[in-house]
């Protein structure tokens, strides 16, 4: 087993329940600010519908038209397959169903299949934010990381200010790729860095590091999120034969079944490095041990 100086038992991995209880509270804070705009929307629609008579009078106010198709379920790509007056017919049959079902409070129900389909759009949303917000975490630890060996390393970013890569030493570290010798999107890459990035990721010689980071803080889906890293990871291991390149895994939500599983993976070495995304320490060590390689 590798030495980890934070990691001496599955314990030291789980997370604690006050952790877990801080983001959940700010999961709530941010669905708070972000529902605002839904909850505006909905309002408008159940003020339209108020003043027709029968849901086909619907199709002649084009402002809502949009949030109609939300509320009969009908998703973005969804409406790829329909031409406007498919579309448009298909909408009316779900409308009109909902009148049926509904009776005299078909315009609250309609109101309502709206707000449950934007909420599962929601839920998906905050779930990108919280990925996000891991991988702005592990990046700030491999900066700091980098200044405390006195290196200031070159960050890539999008137009959106998602960072792409970080270069240093003829290092460069990716985030979220897929390259074709893996076939699936990996977390974090670290490679050698004497090619251009493409080259890089076609050479098996290059890959020094891979990992996994999952964000996700509610318990119940902690083992999921293991399972789909802990899959990507054995494919790593798979697709290199017996020579795999170190690999890790970064966990926001780590239950004790989890934690005994990772912490046998460390100790036969089938993992080389762990850490719990809200224990600084361990996230810390993980990335000094990283930018070493």
């Amino acid at each position: 087993m590798p030495e980890l100086k934070y990691v001496q038992s599955p314990k030291e991995l789980v997370t604690p329940i006050d952790i877990t209880q801080s983001a959940f509270l700010e999961q709530a804070l941010r669905k708070t600010r972000k529902v605002t705009p839904y909850v505006d929307l909905a309002k408008r629609l159940l003020n339209k519908l108020q003043v027709v008579h029968a849901p086909q009078e619907l199709l002649g106010f084009p402002e809502i038209r949009d949030d109609l198709v939300t509320a009969a379920g009908f998703s973005d790509k969804a409406t790829n397959y329909f031409s406007a007056s498919q579309l448009e017919e298909a909408l009316l049959k779900v409308l009109q169903e909902i009148e049926q079902k509904a009776g005299p409070d078909w315009r609250a129900e309609i109101t309502y299949h709206f707000l449950l389909t934007r909420g599962d759009t929601l839920g998906g949303v905050m779930r990108n934010i919280m990925g996000a917000k891991a991988k702005v975490k592990f990046i700030d630890a491999i900066l700091a990381a980098l200044r405390d060996k006195s290196i200031e390393p070159a960050v890539s970013r999008t137009e959106a200010d998602k960072v792409q890569k970080v270069l240093w030493h003829e290092r460069v570290l990716l985030f979220d790729r897929t390259p074709k010798i893996i076939g699936k999107n990996i977390d974090v890459i670290l490679l050698r860095q004497h090619h251009d990035e493409r080259t890089l990721l076609t050479s098996w010689e290059s890959y020094l590091a891979c990992g996994e980071v999952k964000g996700g803080i509610d318990p119940a889906g902690a083992d999921e999120h293991w399972k789909t890293a802990s899959g990507a990871l054995s494919r790593i291991r798979e697709k290199f034969q017996g020579k795999p390149p170190k690999l890790f895994f970064i966990g926001a939500a780590i239950e004790n079944s989890m934690a005994a599983e990772i912490f046998s993976q460390l100790q036969s070495g089938v993992l080389n490095h762990a850490a719990n995304l809200n224990r600084p320490q361990q996230l810390s060590d993980l990335a000094s041990w990283l930018v070493t390689l």
